[in-house]
């Protein structure tokens, strides 16, 4: 096992999904994907698979921050989503411009209008659970930034970022300070609601947590694969 996503000191429910699942984010880390990304080798094919989905993906992600508003007890918990979407929307697309930079096409150009399946699947499960609790929403959402956050975080640790490297556009802004605060907060507050639940809906969040789990690790074999709709037989 590698770098735990979260450490033996560390208390609340976040942090009991991290070191419980820990299996989950090893498996993300190690995926051939991610490994292209650490070591600059993914082909011009599979980056623009993966912006075109990811850019669909982060679209629908940020209207699941428009359901957690709708769910919002107070304007503290509008803030905190108002401030995430805003992140997404401005800021994050930083990291898809610099791999489109890599492959020599603009963003606009890297976009796709359509959803390869996995992409589509994760999407729907997320959308599920904002029609559950405001808990269930914010477990299904946390996997995305803590998975990326905490890879980047290993990476950059073990492995100077160089700036020649490949992706460093990629790989700096993850391992940015200001996302690892914003990872900070979302998780104090999913502890915050989770400490309020009761045991079924607790039970539900860790589904919808370690389900979001699988869809990270797929959504990179979906990048890799260049996954689309053609059918498994190639007919």
């Amino acid at each position: 096992m590698g770098v735990l996503p979260a450490t033996d000191g560390e208390t609340g429910f976040t942090a009991e999904l991290g070191r419980r699942h820990a299996d989950l984010f090893e498996a993300f880390y190690q995926h051939p994907f991610l490994k292209g990304l650490r070591e600059g080798s993914l082909s011009r094919e599979q980056v623009l698979h993966y912006v075109a989905q990811d850019y669909q993906y982060l679209t629908a992600y940020t209207r699941c921050y428009g359901l957690g508003m709708a769910l919002s007890p107070d304007r503290r918990w509008m803030r905190f989503f108002h401030d995430n979407a805003a992140v997404i929307l401005c800021a994050e697309t930083h990291a898809h411009e610099s791999l489109c930079a890599y492959v020599g096409v603009s963003y606009e150009e890297a976009q796709a209008d359509h959803l390869a399946p996995t992409a589509q699947a994760y999407i729907n499960h997320m959308m599920e659970a904002g029609r559950d609790t405001l808990g269930v929403l914010l477990s299904a959402l946390l996997p995305c930034p803590w998975t990326y956050l905490w890879a980047a975080a290993r990476f950059t640790s073990e492995t100077p970022l160089d700036p020649s490297h490949p992706f460093y556009g990629w790989w700096d802004f993850y391992a940015g300070r200001y996302e690892s605060q914003k990872l900070t907060q979302t998780r104090a507050m999913l502890d915050e609601l989770a400490a309020a639940a009761g045991p079924a809906e607790r039970e539900r969040m860790e589904r919808a947590f370690v389900a979001s789990c699988h869809y990270e690790i797929r959504f990179w074999e979906m990048a890799w694969s260049l996954e689309d709709w053609t059918p498994p037989n190639g007919s």
